[in-house]
This record gives C-alpha cells, sequence and structure tokens, in this order.
C-alpha cells in the first residue's frame, strides 16, 4: 500500500514538540514580565526569595507556563499514537476504495478513463469539522487526453462556484500570469461588485534554524526528569491547597451539620445489649439477644427477642418494637436496617447497621429532621503554608 498521509513517527513527535515550545516560549513572555514588575514593587526591606514571594511567583508560573508543559507531556504519547492511527486510516480508506462504475468522460462521453490519483476531499464546505472526507478518483480519457473527476458513488466532482460577497450571484473570473504569481480577477455580472486575487508562485524563503530549537526542546518537553518532578510536585502541592480550601469551604458552610456529627453516640456492639434491653423489656419484649456481626464495608448486627404479651398481635408487635429500637438508636451511629422486623409466632428478629466514617456519619445526620439551625461560623484561616511550596531560590522554578 502507498503511504500518502502516514509519515515516520519522528515527523509527528517534531510537530507536537514544536507547538510545546511555542506555547512554553509565550508563557515565559508573560512571567518574566511579571517576575521583573514584581520584584521592582518590592520594598526595599523585602527580598523576592521570601517564601511568601516566591509562593505567589510558582502560583503564577504555573498558571502560565507549568501546567500547559505537564499536560502536553502527560498527553504526548497517547495524541501521536492517536493522530498516526488516523493519519493511517486515511491512507487504508484510499487504498480500499473502489470506483461503483465505469464512470464515462466528462468532456467526449466515451469510458476507458484511467485512474491516475485518489485522494480524501469533503464534498461540502471544507470548514466543516462534522464533515467526513471522501475519496475523489482523477480520471485521465485515453480518447481526449482530459481529465475527469468522480467520487466513490460515482457521482461527478463538480467544482464549487465562486459567490458573489454582497448577492451571492456566482462571479465571472479572469485569470493573467506573471513570473512570480497568478493574478485573479473575479467580477459579479449582477452588482458589478468585483475583487482581485493572487497566487505566488516563487518559491518561499526558507526558515533559518532555530538555535535555540534543542536546548527548548528539551527543557519544554521536560526532558529533564528532576525539573519534571519539580513541577508534578508543585502542582500536587497546589491542588492540595486547593482541595483543602474546598474542604475547609464546605466545613464552614454545614457548620450545624458537623456539629450535629460531634454529638453523636457511638456505641459498640456489646453496648448496644444496655441500650435496647430495658427499653423493650419494659414495653413486654424479653430474652434481647444479638447475632454474631457481619463484617464488610459496613458492619451488620442481628438481634431478636420474644414478645410477652399475648395480646399483643403480628402487626402491632412489629410496628411498637420498630419504634422503640429507633427511638433507644436515635442519638447514636446505629439504625435499624430498612427490611425491618420479621414475626412469627411471637419470635422477632431484625437486623442493625453501624454508620462509620466522616460521609458515612455525614450522610446520616443529614437524613435526620432535628438538626441545629445553620450557625454562622468563625472565618477559617485559610492562610497557605507558604514555607511549603516557596522554592526559596528567588521565586522563579529552578531550570
Amino acid at each position: 500500500m502507498t503511504y500518502t498521509h502516514l509519515k515516520e513517527r519522528k515527523f509527528y513527535e517534531d510537530i507536537y514538540d514544536r507547538h510545546t515550545i511555542e506555547d512554553g516560549r509565550r508563557g515565559m513572555v508573560h512571567y518574566d514580565k511579571f517576575h521583573a514588575e514584581f520584584e521592582k514593587k518590592l520594598p526595599k526591606d523585602d527580598k523576592i526569595d521570601r517564601p511568601g514571594n516566591a509562593l505567589l511567583l510558582n502560583v503564577f508560573y504555573m498558571q502560565t507556563v507549568g501546567n500547559e508543559l505537564l499536560h502536553r507531556y502527560e498527553t504526548r504519547e497517547q495524541y501521536i499514537t492517536d493522530w498516526i492511527a488516523k493519519d493511517e486510516a486515511k491512507d487504508e480508506q484510499i487504498a480500499d476504495a473502489r470506483l461503483t462504475e465505469e464512470p464515462y468522460c466528462q468532456h467526449c462521453g466515451k469510458t476507458g478513463l484511467r485512474i491516475t490519483s485518489k485522494d480524501l476531499m469533503c464534498r461540502g464546505e471544507h470548514n466543516d469539522p462534522d464533515e467526513p472526507e471522501e475519496v475523489l478518483f482523477m480520471l485521465k480519457c485515453p480518447h481526449c487526453d482530459k481529465n475527469s473527476a468522480f467520487w466513490e458513488d460515482g457521482t461527478a466532482w463538480k467544482a464549487k462556484p465562486t459567490l458573489c460577497p454582497k448577492c451571492r450571484t456566482e462571479m465571472r473570473h479572469k485569470t493573467s500570469k506573471t513570473p512570480k504569481a497568478l493574478l485573479f480577477t473575479y467580477t459579479c455580472p449582477s452588482c458589478k461588485h468585483s475583487y482581485k486575487d493572487r497566487m505566488d508562485l516563487a518559491e518561499k524563503k526558507k526558515k533559518q534554524p532555530d538555535p535555540d530549537f534543542d536546548k527548548d526542546r528539551a527543557h519544554f518537553c521536560l526532558d529533564d526528569k528532576e525539573f519534571r518532578d519539580r513541577l508534578f510536585e508543585i502542582r500536587r502541592g497546589f491542588e492540595d491547597m486547593a482541595r483543602f480550601g474546598k474542604e475547609m469551604k464546605e466545613k464552614e458552610d454545614n457548620k450545624h451539620v458537623y456539629d450535629a456529627m460531634k454529638e453523636v453516640k457511638k456505641p459498640k456492639i456489646a453496648e448496644l445489649v444496655p441500650i435496647l434491653a430495658p427499653v423493650l423489656e419494659k414495653a413486654g419484649y424479653i430474652e434481647f439477644h444479638l447475632d454474631k456481626p457481619e463484617m464488610g464495608r459496613d458492619v451488620y448486627v442481628g438481634f431478636s427477642c420474644l414478645d410477652n404479651k399475648s395480646e399483643r398481635e403480628d402487626y402491632d408487635s412489629r410496628k411498637t418494637l420498630k419504634k422503640l429500637v429507633d427511638k433507644a438508636l436515635l442519638d447514636t451511629n446505629w439504625r435499624l436496617m430498612s427490611d425491618g422486623i420479621s414475626y412469627r409466632l411471637g419470635y422477632l428478629n431484625g437486623r442493625v447497621k453501624a454508620y462509620e466514617g466522616e460521609e458515612a456519619l455525614k450522610e446520616l445526620v443529614m437524613k435526620t429532621k432535628n438538626l441545629k439551625d445553620k450557625q454562622k461560623s468563625n472565618k477559617v484561616d485559610n492562610t497557605l503554608n507558604e514555607t511549603r511550596m516557596g522554592d526559596g531560590k528567588g521565586g522563579r522554578i529552578v531550570y
């Protein structure tokens, strides 16, 4: 198969890295300007390598340079791999394309045309990113020696007319040639609007080699492991601080919930007996007994008892026991399971579940109806640990 789009991997790597370098250089222009202005505004008794100043510079560096470099480093391999796969798929699409029927020459109407090229093109507007590319066949007629173009389904290709930007009428054009360019003059036959266009024929000047390319590539593409690890460390530190600040804000906004969580009692399994047994016995439920706990992600404990009141029927017995258990456990982290209480011949059994951990306790408290009214809490001190993130080397990230 002839490869038209697919290139050697180095071709893709060079383009990707060149864009990374351009992003890095643009970001450094903003960072260097900020660094210089920040240093000028410092009081005489202040130093730029003070931890607080270093932290601020690190924040600005990550916003303008560091985060984008890390993102491009992390996505580099997958992006290039996907890019190669897309170009390979294009070549396979061209190679597999076949005309559905033998076409006729668009000029003399004869058959026997020979394929000279196959290319991928869009039938509609090229600026539509969602339009798929299709294979266009270019064929030469052996009889009149003219070219014809057909899509894979046999539809003849038609050049898109140039429409007048003012009245949308198809424009006429004339072409003239100079040693250096082709000149096109477009005129509207309806409103007489006209304009000129130019196509340069002279060879484009070769770009001068970039003397700093290799050096900047090693730096901005994060080839230096020490520098790369430092950027990752700084980003993790800022993410941790942002997460901590978000948690503190959430706790401040829901102080009434967290206050209620502190008041929840957390009895051990053995303590469930003195909590429930006396209450149930007083209501006529005797021989209260706990089963062996079920230990998994959550802790469940089964219990059983006997209804000592012969006049109490099935429904009333279960309903009364449920109310008693719910009330007795209301200020604890234990709750009766939703499957309820079973009854047979005066023998009742059910299960209770323990809510452990902050999130589980928060969920439990949020379900209760007797939460305290939301109170205004003291402002949380979100002062950052300046010495933690400062580089101590003049504020700039050390390259």
